[in-house]
Protein backbone atom coordinates (compact mmCIF):
# COMPACT_ATOMS: atom_id res chain seq x y z
CA UNK A 1 0.00 0.00 0.00
CA UNK A 2 2.85 2.36 0.81
CA UNK A 3 4.17 2.00 -2.71
CA UNK A 4 1.04 2.89 -4.58
CA UNK A 5 -2.35 2.82 -2.87
CA UNK A 6 -2.91 5.30 -0.06
CA UNK A 7 -6.71 5.47 -0.25
CA UNK A 8 -7.34 3.21 2.75
CA UNK A 9 -4.55 4.64 4.87
CA UNK A 10 -5.68 6.89 7.79
CA UNK A 11 -5.65 10.63 6.98
CA UNK A 12 -2.80 11.50 9.37
CA UNK A 13 -0.54 8.82 7.90
CA UNK A 14 -1.52 9.81 4.37
CA UNK A 15 -0.59 13.43 5.07
CA UNK A 16 2.78 12.30 6.40
CA UNK A 17 3.43 10.11 3.33
CA UNK A 18 2.45 12.89 0.92
CA UNK A 19 4.75 15.31 2.72
CA UNK A 20 7.59 12.76 2.68
CA UNK A 21 7.26 12.16 -1.05
CA UNK A 22 7.09 15.87 -1.89
CA UNK A 23 10.00 16.81 0.37
CA UNK A 24 12.05 14.01 -1.17
CA UNK A 25 11.31 14.63 -4.83
CA UNK A 26 10.17 18.26 -4.98
CA UNK A 27 11.81 20.19 -2.14
CA UNK A 28 11.77 23.29 -4.36
CA UNK A 29 7.96 23.31 -4.14
CA UNK A 30 7.64 22.94 -0.35
CA UNK A 31 5.97 25.89 1.36
CA UNK A 32 3.88 26.97 4.37
CA UNK A 33 0.73 25.32 2.94
CA UNK A 34 2.42 21.91 3.19
CA UNK A 35 3.23 22.55 6.83
CA UNK A 36 -0.32 23.75 7.53
CA UNK A 37 -1.64 20.49 6.12
CA UNK A 38 0.62 18.47 8.42
CA UNK A 39 -0.30 20.58 11.43
CA UNK A 40 -3.89 19.33 11.13
CA UNK A 41 -2.56 16.02 12.45
CA UNK A 42 0.80 16.69 14.13
CA UNK A 43 2.35 19.16 16.57
CA UNK A 44 5.10 21.59 15.54
CA UNK A 45 7.67 19.38 17.27
CA UNK A 46 6.41 16.27 15.48
CA UNK A 47 6.54 18.05 12.12
CA UNK A 48 10.12 19.13 12.84
CA UNK A 49 11.08 15.59 13.82
CA UNK A 50 9.43 14.18 10.70
CA UNK A 51 11.22 16.73 8.52
CA UNK A 52 14.62 15.91 9.96
CA UNK A 53 13.98 12.19 9.55
CA UNK A 54 13.01 12.60 5.89
CA UNK A 55 15.98 14.90 5.24
CA UNK A 56 18.27 12.40 6.96
CA UNK A 57 17.13 9.55 4.73
CA UNK A 58 17.56 11.76 1.67
CA UNK A 59 21.16 12.29 2.73
CA UNK A 60 21.83 8.61 3.46
CA UNK A 61 20.31 7.35 0.22
CA UNK A 62 22.54 9.66 -1.81
CA UNK A 63 25.62 8.40 0.02
CA UNK A 64 24.94 4.68 -0.40
CA UNK A 65 23.82 4.94 -4.02
CA UNK A 66 26.36 7.40 -5.44
CA UNK A 67 29.27 5.42 -3.98
CA UNK A 68 27.83 1.97 -4.85
CA UNK A 69 27.88 0.82 -1.22
CA UNK A 70 27.25 -2.93 -1.54
CA UNK A 71 24.29 -4.56 0.12
CA UNK A 72 24.91 -7.16 2.80
CA UNK A 73 24.89 -10.72 1.45
CA UNK A 74 22.41 -11.82 4.11
CA UNK A 75 19.97 -10.13 6.46
CA UNK A 76 22.07 -11.13 9.49
CA UNK A 77 23.48 -7.63 9.78
CA UNK A 78 20.01 -6.29 10.53
CA UNK A 79 18.78 -9.08 12.82
CA UNK A 80 18.59 -8.18 16.45
CA UNK A 81 18.40 -10.34 19.52
CA UNK A 82 17.84 -8.83 22.94
CA UNK A 83 15.99 -9.61 26.12
CA UNK A 84 13.20 -7.14 25.39
CA UNK A 85 12.04 -8.21 21.94
CA UNK A 86 11.92 -11.03 19.42
CA UNK A 87 14.42 -11.62 16.65
CA UNK A 88 13.58 -9.75 13.45
CA UNK A 89 13.45 -12.26 10.62
CA UNK A 90 13.93 -10.46 7.32
CA UNK A 91 13.35 -13.64 5.32
CA UNK A 92 9.62 -13.11 5.95
CA UNK A 93 9.83 -10.60 3.07
CA UNK A 94 10.22 -13.58 0.72
CA UNK A 95 6.47 -14.24 1.01
CA UNK A 96 4.91 -14.03 -2.49
CA UNK A 97 3.06 -10.80 -3.30
CA UNK A 98 -0.68 -11.12 -2.84
CA UNK A 99 -2.97 -10.91 -5.85
CA UNK A 100 -4.26 -7.54 -4.57
CA UNK A 101 -0.90 -5.89 -5.26
CA UNK A 102 0.58 -8.15 -7.95
CA UNK A 103 -0.12 -5.68 -10.79
CA UNK A 104 0.05 -2.46 -8.83
CA UNK A 105 2.07 0.35 -10.41
CA UNK A 106 4.34 2.32 -8.10
CA UNK A 107 3.44 5.93 -7.38
CA UNK A 108 6.55 6.43 -5.26
CA UNK A 109 9.55 5.18 -7.26
CA UNK A 110 10.80 7.73 -9.83
CA UNK A 111 10.18 5.62 -12.95
CA UNK A 112 9.03 8.48 -15.22
CA UNK A 113 11.50 10.72 -17.03
CA UNK A 114 9.78 13.92 -15.88
CA UNK A 115 10.70 13.06 -12.29
CA UNK A 116 14.28 14.07 -13.15
CA UNK A 117 13.35 17.57 -14.38
CA UNK A 118 13.05 20.86 -12.53
CA UNK A 119 12.22 24.34 -13.73
CA UNK A 120 15.14 26.56 -14.85
CA UNK A 121 16.99 28.54 -12.21
CA UNK A 122 15.89 32.07 -11.43
CA UNK A 123 18.29 34.75 -12.75
CA UNK A 124 21.15 35.37 -10.38
CA UNK A 125 20.38 39.09 -10.19
CA UNK A 126 16.94 38.30 -8.74
CA UNK A 127 18.43 36.74 -5.60
CA UNK A 128 18.98 39.95 -3.59
CA UNK A 129 15.25 40.62 -3.84
CA UNK A 130 14.50 37.08 -2.73
CA UNK A 131 16.81 37.48 0.25
CA UNK A 132 14.89 40.60 1.24
CA UNK A 133 11.62 38.68 1.03
CA UNK A 134 12.72 35.84 3.29
CA UNK A 135 14.03 38.27 5.90
CA UNK A 136 10.51 38.70 7.20
CA UNK A 137 9.07 35.22 6.83
CA UNK A 138 7.72 33.45 9.88
CA UNK A 139 9.80 30.57 11.22
CA UNK A 140 7.65 27.43 11.38
CA UNK A 141 9.82 25.10 13.48
CA UNK A 142 10.98 25.04 17.10
CA UNK A 143 14.52 26.30 17.73
CA UNK A 144 17.06 25.38 20.37
CA UNK A 145 20.47 26.78 21.17
CA UNK A 146 21.23 30.48 21.56
CA UNK A 147 19.92 33.46 19.55
CA UNK A 148 23.43 34.32 18.36
CA UNK A 149 23.91 30.90 16.73
CA UNK A 150 23.15 30.31 13.02
CA UNK A 151 19.54 29.40 12.33
CA UNK A 152 20.35 25.96 10.93
CA UNK A 153 22.31 25.12 14.09
CA UNK A 154 19.37 26.18 16.26
CA UNK A 155 17.05 23.97 14.23
CA UNK A 156 19.21 20.97 15.01
CA UNK A 157 19.59 21.88 18.67
CA UNK A 158 15.83 21.59 19.08
CA UNK A 159 16.71 17.87 19.32
CA UNK A 160 20.05 18.13 21.13
CA UNK A 161 20.51 14.43 21.87
CA UNK A 162 19.34 12.93 18.58
CA UNK A 163 21.24 15.50 16.48
CA UNK A 164 24.48 15.63 18.44
CA UNK A 165 26.39 13.42 16.01
CA UNK A 166 24.98 14.97 12.83
CA UNK A 167 25.62 18.52 14.05
CA UNK A 168 29.21 17.62 14.87
CA UNK A 169 29.66 16.13 11.38
CA UNK A 170 28.13 19.13 9.62
CA UNK A 171 30.27 21.62 11.53
CA UNK A 172 33.44 19.61 10.92
CA UNK A 173 32.67 19.34 7.19
CA UNK A 174 32.88 23.13 6.83
CA UNK A 175 36.61 23.23 7.54
CA UNK A 176 38.06 19.72 7.93
CA UNK A 177 38.90 16.98 5.45
CA UNK A 178 41.07 16.77 2.34
CA UNK A 179 38.78 18.57 -0.10
CA UNK A 180 39.55 22.18 -1.05
CA UNK A 181 37.17 24.93 0.03
CA UNK A 182 36.18 25.89 -3.51
CA UNK A 183 34.92 22.39 -4.32
CA UNK A 184 32.96 22.25 -1.06
CA UNK A 185 31.29 25.55 -1.91
CA UNK A 186 30.51 24.47 -5.49
CA UNK A 187 28.59 21.49 -4.15
CA UNK A 188 26.68 23.44 -1.51
CA UNK A 189 25.79 26.28 -3.88
CA UNK A 190 24.71 24.05 -6.77
CA UNK A 191 22.49 21.98 -4.49
CA UNK A 192 20.93 24.97 -2.72
CA UNK A 193 20.15 26.61 -6.04
CA UNK A 194 18.43 23.53 -7.46
CA UNK A 195 16.50 22.93 -4.22
CA UNK A 196 15.43 26.59 -3.99
CA UNK A 197 16.79 26.56 -0.46
CA UNK A 198 16.77 30.33 0.00
CA UNK A 199 18.26 30.48 3.48
CA UNK A 200 21.10 28.18 2.42
CA UNK A 201 21.70 30.17 -0.76
CA UNK A 202 22.22 33.27 1.35
CA UNK A 203 24.53 31.47 3.73
CA UNK A 204 26.64 29.86 0.99
CA UNK A 205 26.78 33.10 -1.04
CA UNK A 206 28.36 34.83 1.96
CA UNK A 207 30.96 32.08 2.27
CA UNK A 208 31.71 32.25 -1.46
CA UNK A 209 32.12 36.03 -1.27
CA UNK A 210 34.54 35.61 1.64
CA UNK A 211 36.47 33.12 -0.50
CA UNK A 212 36.85 35.71 -3.27
CA UNK A 213 34.19 34.38 -5.64
CA UNK A 214 32.28 37.30 -7.17
CA UNK A 215 28.93 37.55 -8.96
CA UNK A 216 30.52 36.95 -12.37
CA UNK A 217 31.93 33.66 -11.16
CA UNK A 218 28.64 32.70 -9.54
CA UNK A 219 26.94 33.23 -12.90
CA UNK A 220 29.44 30.90 -14.57
CA UNK A 221 28.82 28.29 -11.86
CA UNK A 222 25.06 28.59 -12.31
CA UNK A 223 25.50 28.01 -16.04
CA UNK A 224 28.17 25.31 -15.58
CA UNK A 225 30.02 27.45 -18.11
CA UNK A 226 32.45 25.77 -20.50
CA UNK A 227 35.19 28.18 -19.43
CA UNK A 228 35.23 26.71 -15.90
CA UNK A 229 38.00 24.22 -15.07
CA UNK A 230 37.04 20.59 -15.89
CA UNK A 231 37.25 19.68 -12.19
CA UNK A 232 34.70 22.37 -11.33
CA UNK A 233 32.32 21.20 -14.05
CA UNK A 234 32.53 17.59 -12.86
CA UNK A 235 31.67 18.68 -9.32
CA UNK A 236 28.76 20.85 -10.45
CA UNK A 237 27.40 18.07 -12.66
CA UNK A 238 27.41 15.56 -9.81
CA UNK A 239 25.93 18.06 -7.33
CA UNK A 240 23.04 18.81 -9.66
CA UNK A 241 22.33 15.15 -10.30
CA UNK A 242 22.44 14.39 -6.59
CA UNK A 243 19.97 17.22 -5.97
CA UNK A 244 17.49 16.67 -8.76
CA UNK A 245 17.66 12.96 -9.58
CA UNK A 246 20.14 11.00 -7.47
CA UNK A 247 18.98 7.74 -9.06
CA UNK A 248 20.56 8.93 -12.34
CA UNK A 249 24.09 9.17 -10.89
CA UNK A 250 26.26 6.70 -12.79
CA UNK A 251 29.70 5.16 -12.44
CA UNK A 252 30.73 7.53 -15.23
CA UNK A 253 29.93 10.57 -13.08
CA UNK A 254 32.18 9.24 -10.34
CA UNK A 255 34.89 8.22 -12.80
CA UNK A 256 34.95 11.77 -14.15
CA UNK A 257 35.59 13.11 -10.66
CA UNK A 258 38.38 10.58 -10.11
CA UNK A 259 40.32 12.19 -12.97
CA UNK A 260 40.73 15.28 -10.78
CA UNK A 261 40.36 14.10 -7.17
CA UNK A 262 41.56 11.29 -4.96
CA UNK A 263 39.06 8.67 -3.85
CA UNK A 264 39.01 10.25 -0.40
CA UNK A 265 38.16 13.63 -1.96
CA UNK A 266 35.49 12.08 -4.18
CA UNK A 267 33.85 10.60 -1.11
CA UNK A 268 33.95 14.06 0.50
CA UNK A 269 32.27 15.62 -2.55
CA UNK A 270 29.47 13.08 -2.22
CA UNK A 271 29.28 13.74 1.51
CA UNK A 272 28.83 17.47 0.91
CA UNK A 273 26.02 16.66 -1.51
CA UNK A 274 24.40 14.53 1.20
CA UNK A 275 24.80 17.34 3.75
CA UNK A 276 23.17 19.76 1.31
CA UNK A 277 20.22 17.41 0.78
CA UNK A 278 19.68 17.46 4.53
CA UNK A 279 20.19 21.17 5.21
CA UNK A 280 18.27 22.40 2.17
CA UNK A 281 15.21 20.48 3.32
CA UNK A 282 15.18 21.24 7.02
CA UNK A 283 15.88 24.96 6.59
CA UNK A 284 13.19 25.48 3.94
CA UNK A 285 10.49 23.50 5.74
CA UNK A 286 11.30 25.62 8.80
CA UNK A 287 11.12 28.76 6.62
CA UNK A 288 14.28 30.13 8.21
CA UNK A 289 14.64 33.84 7.61
CA UNK A 290 17.81 35.53 6.45
CA UNK A 291 20.01 36.56 9.33
CA UNK A 292 23.41 38.15 10.08
CA UNK A 293 25.16 35.13 8.59
CA UNK A 294 23.39 35.80 5.25
CA UNK A 295 24.37 38.64 2.87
Amino acid sequence: MLDGDWEKIPPADRAAFQFTLKLTRQPHLIGPADIDNLRKHFSASQVAEMTQAVAGYNATNRWTDALNIPGEETGDFFKRVDSAGPRVELDTFLTPTSSVFARQQTSVAPVKAEAAVRVPLEPLDSLPGKMSQIASRKILAPLGGEPAEPGWVRLMKAFPVANKGRLSTLLAAETKGKLDQRSRLLVAWSCARQDRAWYMQGLIARRMTAAGMDATELKKIDDNDASLPPADRAVINLARKMSIAPWTVTDGDIALLRKHYTDFQVAEIVLHGCNAAYLDRVTEVAQLSSSPESP
